[in-house]
C-alpha cells in the first residue's frame, strides 16, 4: 500500500531556508567552481519575490529572484529548482507563477531568466512558460568560450512580458510638486 503524497505548501522564502536551498543544489557553500551559491541577500532582502515549496516538512522546490533596481519595471529569476522525483507535477510552473505575480505587484512588466545552453529541459520549460529567447544585453556573456574554468557556462537569456488584462501594467503615476 502506497502512502499518499504530502500536501504541497508554498510560502515566501526566509533566511533560515538558505542552508536547505544550498543543499538542494548539491553545492557546498565554498564550492564556487561549479556555480556560485545563492547569495544570502536573496533570502534576507528579497523574501517577497522568493518562494519555497514544501511537502511533509521537506523542501521540494524553490524560486529565487528580485525586482531590478537598475532596470525599473523588470524582475529577474536567479534560480528555480524542483526535486527530481517531484518534476512533471506542475510545481515549477506554480513557483514561477508565484514569482511573476509578486513581480507584477512590484510594478514589473518584464521578467528575465536564463538557462545553460546545454540544459535542453530548462530551455523547453522556459519556452513553455511563455518566455522567448533574447540576445544577451552583456556582450561579454555572449563572448564566453568555456576555455576558462572561472568562466560561467554559456546561457540562453529569456524574457517574458507580463501585463494586466487591459494589456498594460497598472503602475501608479508619480505626483510631482508644482
Amino acid at each position: 500500500m502506497s502512502t499518499p503524497p504530502h500536501r504541497v505548501s508554498i510560502r515566501g522564502v526566509e533566511p533560515h531556508d538558505e542552508p536547505r536551498v544550498r543543499a538542494a543544489l548539491g553545492r557546498p557553500p565554498a564550492d564556487f567552481s561549479l556555480c556560485s551559491p545563492p547569495p544570502r541577500l536573496l533570502f534576507e532582502h528579497f523574501g517577497s519575490t522568493g518562494f519555497v515549496a514544501e511537502a511533509g516538512g521537506e523542501l521540494i522546490g524553490f524560486v529565487l529572484g528580485f525586482a531590478s533596481q537598475t532596470y525599473p519595471g523588470e524582475a529577474c529569476v536567479w534560480a528555480v529548482w524542483v526535486r527530481p522525483d517531484r518534476r512533471r507535477e506542475q510545481l515549477g510552473t506554480t513557483l514561477y507563477e508565484c514569482f511573476v505575480a509578486a513581480a507584477h505587484e512590484q510594478y514589473c512588466s518584464i521578467v528575465r531568466a536564463s538557462a545553460a545552453v546545454t540544459d535542453s529541459a530548462a530551455i523547453a520549460f522556459h519556452r513553455a512558460l511563455g518566455f522567448v529567447d533574447e540576445p544577451s544585453r552583456d556582450p561579454w556573456v555572449d563572448g564566453r568560450t568555456g576555455d576558462d574554468p572561472l568562466d560561467d557556462e554559456a546561457r540562453v537569456e529569456f524574457v517574458r512580458f507580463v501585463a494586466d488584462r487591459a494589456g498594460s501594467h497598472p503602475r501608479p503615476e508619480r505626483e510631482t510638486a508644482a
